[in-house]
């Protein structure tokens, strides 16, 4: 193939010159008789054929020069693969976009995106006429930007000039399988390229590290890795907020955790609470105290307070602001169900701690199916078994919607009673009953950090109970764990997570005739921990991370209407129904923006709800992964890689086009007529030949002079 086929007939005639020089040169000649000559002859047809070979090869390499040249100003092009030496072979194209937000990260030029949809475009605006494309964007799951090769090179660009970097993460493997597949389906008689354009971070290729891409042969893969080689980037991480659960009136801790991506830096981070400054810290990422920037707050007035904090900008700007909610509330109530005599205890406890802050309600097992308990914060079951049917359902609904229920077993139920319930943390085999020598009993910590016993621990020491009967499990449910155990293999309080809510069950009664745990002093601390952790069991969490699909439910327990959801750029959130086992389920779509959503549901169209939303940290770790890494997750196959966009354009000429060897013909046409010239001017200057040398003396005779002086060819 050549990119300039007519100066192939220049190469033709230039040829065709050397050729009739040597023509010219080697005519006949006219004869005249010289009889005194003729002994020249027999000398002269020694020496004949030597020179005609050595004109030949003179000849035929003028020729080979001007053969050359030619060639090399008609730029001859060598495909490396694939058909195209008589023309473009059609090709097929399908391109990979990595949108996460790393790829807004700021060079000095401009933004990896605005080079990574440069590259795109530059990829469609070199295809021929014959050429079609197709577009896929790498997310958390793959799209289709145009799912099946099209010809319309505008269409490609205008859409791709619409696009913006995504607010999370991106797996590229799920799209270059779905980009290789559709090229698999095209047409066979088409060249197909796969073009996979992406910054240099390791996140991305973590699915190919888990799932094996096996590239078609056929099909030529092109990597842009766009990225800078020494990347820079701090954020916040995640925030947390301590207590978890806020009262009216109680102080509250703002913890950040600090990321850094390169050199150790210094940078600020600044808390704004209800959009105004409160504190600001310096962070030394070298000092880890410092990288963990704690804020305390004054006591907060009841509802929602909308915060966050910020950092100053850098090549990034996706992470530099973490928004967060405090939800703060007054104490709600606690239900607890059983007889005077079995609550005796459990009351007191509460009464004793909370004295009038939290309500106290108590009830008989008989008053339960009467009761609305989503106003409840926890619900204690003392000796309250066996329940009906419908109360055993109300309770289920309860712990589901988020709420906390706690059972001490007692005298009355049976290991039978316990069977009717599908939520409990493990059905009871027996009641047992302690010897003597067996009762004393040494509680340990299953799970130190658990929120009901993290700040009941007091040094190594442990609570010593007196434990005359106990409520037995032979088995756990595969939900279920102990938080804490009284003996190997023996719980003591065990617990389920279910949805939003929880189940607490007890191995002893509330009441002193099973132990001595109600007149122990880890009884009071441990009841009020519970209803602790039953208030914020339910509670709205503190940010959500974006997300594509929603579920309500899992923030509003109990929703049955679609509610009224604005982002904060005040658009309007889409509400997906659908219907599961008969039960309409609501998801919200598309929450992706950053910042505070506003939420009004139907059942309080008098309240607003908030939302904080952020992108999720993982894009915010911009470790490099190598080149060598990427071809060994793509299975060792020969793959181009690009840093930049001029690099991308040469491996796609090389690859669609071929690569010239008009330079390379140059330079040998430049060594074969130094080779000429030399041969040239040994011929001309040759000594001369055995004719050449006889005379004729004054009698006739023929002599050879030995000092005969030499005769160029030109002359002879």
């Amino acid at each position: 193939m050549f990119l300039s086929p007519i100066f192939l007939i220049a190469a033709a005639v230039g040829a065709t010159i050397p050729l009739v020089l040597h023509l010219m040169q080697n005519k006949r000649k006219v004869l005249q008789s010289f009889p005194t000559l003729r002994f020249l002859k027999l000398a002269q047809k020694s020496s004949s054929r030597r020179i005609r070979m050595e004109n030949f090869l003179l000849w035929l390499l003028r020729t080979i020069i001007m053969l050359l040249l030619g060639m090399a100003f008609a730029m001859p092009m060598i495909r490396k693969s694939g058909l195209g030496w008589l023309g473009d072979a059609p090709r097929d194209v399908a391109i990979v976009i990595d949108t996460s937000y790393s790829m807004s990260y700021s060079s000095d030029r401009s933004s990896i995106w605005d080079e990574g949809i440069e590259a795109a475009i530059a990829i469609i605006d070199g295809l021929s006429d014959n050429g079609r494309y197709c577009i896929y964007l790498a997310k958390e799951q793959p799209e289709a930007l145009i799912a099946q090769p099209i010809a319309d090179k505008q269409q490609g660009i205008d859409r791709l000039k619409a696009l913006q970097p995504a607010s999370g993460s991106s797996q590229l493997g799920p799209a270059m399988i779905m980009a290789m597949n559709t090229l698999l389906n095209v047409e066979k008689n088409t060249e197909r390229e796969i073009h996979v354009i992406t910054d240099n971070q390791a996140t991305p290729w973590q699915s190919l590290s888990s799932q094996t891409i096996e590239i078609d042969d056929e099909i030529a893969v092109f990597v842009s890795t766009l990225g800078v080689p020494s990347p820079s980037n701090s954020g916040v991480a995640s925030v947390e907020i301590t207590p978890p659960v806020v009262r009216s009136g109680s102080p509250v801790k703002v913890t950040a955790s600090m990321m850094r991506a390169g050199t150790k830096a210094e940078t600020t981070a600044t808390l704004f609470l209800d959009g105004e400054e409160i504190a600001r810290r310096a962070v030394v990422f070298d000092d880890p105290d410092q990288a963990i920037p704690r804020f305390a707050l004054p006591p907060l007035e009841v509802g929602i307070h909308t915060g966050r904090i910020e950092t100053p900008e850098d090549s990034l700007l996706f992470d530099n602001t973490f928004h967060f909610i405090i939800q703060v509330q007054d104490r709600m109530p606690s239900l607890i169900v059983g007889d005077e005599q079995e609550t005796l205890f459990l009351r007191t406890a509460l009464r004793t701690s909370f004295g009038d802050q939290e309500p106290i309600e108590s009830i008989t097992p008989n008053q339960l199916t009467e009761k609305s308990l989503t106003t409840y914060a926890c619900i204690f079951l003392c000796n309250a078994l066996p329940l009906s049917g419908q109360a055993i359902g109300a309770l289920e609904d309860y712990v589901a919607a988020g709420g906390v229920l706690v059972l001490f077993p007692g005298n009355a139920a049976k290991a039978s009673d316990y069977t009717a319930w599908s939520i409990l943390p493990g059905v009871p085999s027996m009641v047992e009953d302690l010897a003597l020598a067996h009762r004393s009993r040494i509680l340990s910590w299953d799970q130190p950090q658990h929120p009901l016993v993290s700040t009941l621990r007091e040094g190594e020491s442990a609570p010593r109970l007196a434990v005359r009967r106990r409520l037995v499990w032979n088995e756990l449910h595969e939900e279920a764990a102990r938080v804490l155990s009284m003996g190997p293999e023996e719980g003591f309080l065990i617990e389920r997570e279910l949805e939003r809510g929880r189940v607490l069950m007890m191995a002893v009664s509330a009441e002193r005739t099973w132990s001595d745990f109600p007149l122990s002093p880890f009884f009071l601390p441990l009841v009020v921990q519970v209803a602790d952790y039953g208030s914020g069991v339910g509670a709205k969490p503190p940010y959500l991370w974006a997300q594509e699909s929603l579920l309500l439910e899992t923030i509003f327990p109990g929703i049955s209407q679609p509610p009224t959801i604005t982002d904060p750029e005040g658009k309007s959130i889409p509400i997906r129904s659908t219907l599961v086992e008969g039960k309409t389920v609501l998801s919200a779509e598309e929450i992706m923006t950053p910042g505070i959503h506003t939420v009004i549901t139907v059942e309080q169209p008098d309240t607003s709800f908030s939302l904080a939303v952020n992108q999720p940290r993982s894009d915010s770790d911009l470790t490099i992964i190598e080149t060598d890494q990427m071809a060994s997750l793509l299975g060792n196959q020969p793959v181009g890689f690009a840093e930049d966009l001029p690099a991308l354009r040469q491996l796609i000429t090389d690859h669609r086009i071929g690569r010239t060897y008009g330079e390379h013909l140059l330079w040998a046409v430049l060594i074969l007529l130094a080779f000429e010239f030399i041969y040239a001017n040994r011929l001309m200057h040759k000594s001369t030949t055995k004719t050449e040398s006889l005379t004729v003396d004054a009698a006739g005779h023929l002599e050879k002079t030995s000092h005969a002086p030499s005769v160029s060819k030109a002359e002879a």
